[in-house]
Parts: structure tokens; C-alpha cells; sequence
């Protein structure tokens, strides 16, 4: 699987757009979990969105955008293929004998 950093411009942050987010949100989730997706980053104006998804192809990394509730309302998309993506490791709560 390859890596792909999407850079999605989102247009002006509506009461319609705000109902949407509930159900994108679930979504962005089932995909984390799946591990398709490996980073989502909001800026703080609502306006930019950055991801970082995990896919065989560009194709498929695009149709995964394109299935997302919020497509409607972006006003902007652009793929970047990435020759890799480093994350710090999820830290684990120490174990306890007692």
C-alpha cells in the first residue's frame, strides 16, 4: 500500500455544512480504524483539511475522498503520493503485575 497526503479546501462553514460533520466524522473513524486513513488534520478556521490515506492506488485513494460525506462542500482537492509517512507510535499504558 502507498501513502497519499490530500489537501482538501473546504468552502465557508455553514449551519447545512455543521449538519454533515456528525456523519463524516463517523466515517473518518471507521476508516482509522480500518487503518485507510493514518492522519486528519482540521485548521482552526474550518476551512483546510489535511489527510493522509493509506491505499493500492491513487484511484482508490480518490474514490475514498469522494465517498466522504463532506465531498459536497470542498472546494478544493489536491493528491500528493508520499514516499512515506512517520507518526510517533501510539503510546501504551505501562503494564501492571499487581
Amino acid at each position: 500500500m502507498a501513502a497519499y497526503l490530500f489537501q482538501l479546501e473546504l468552502s465557508e462553514f455553514t449551519d447545512e455544512l455543521a449538519a454533515v460533520v456528525p456523519i463524516h466524522r463517523e466515517l473518518i473513524n471507521k476508516l482509522f480504524g480500518e487503518g485507510r486513513i493514518l492522519s486528519y488534520s482540521v485548521s482552526i478556521h474550518r476551512n483546510m483539511v489535511w489527510c493522509v490515506i493509506n491505499a493500492e492506488d491513487e484511484q482508490e485513494a480518490m474514490e475514498m475522498v469522494l465517498s466522504f460525506p463532506l465531498y459536497p462542500y470542498f472546494t478544493e482537492v489536491s493528491c500528493h503520493p508520499l514516499l512515506f509517512h512517520n507518526t510517533l507510535p501510539a503510546s501504551l499504558p505501562g503494564i501492571s503485575l499487581n
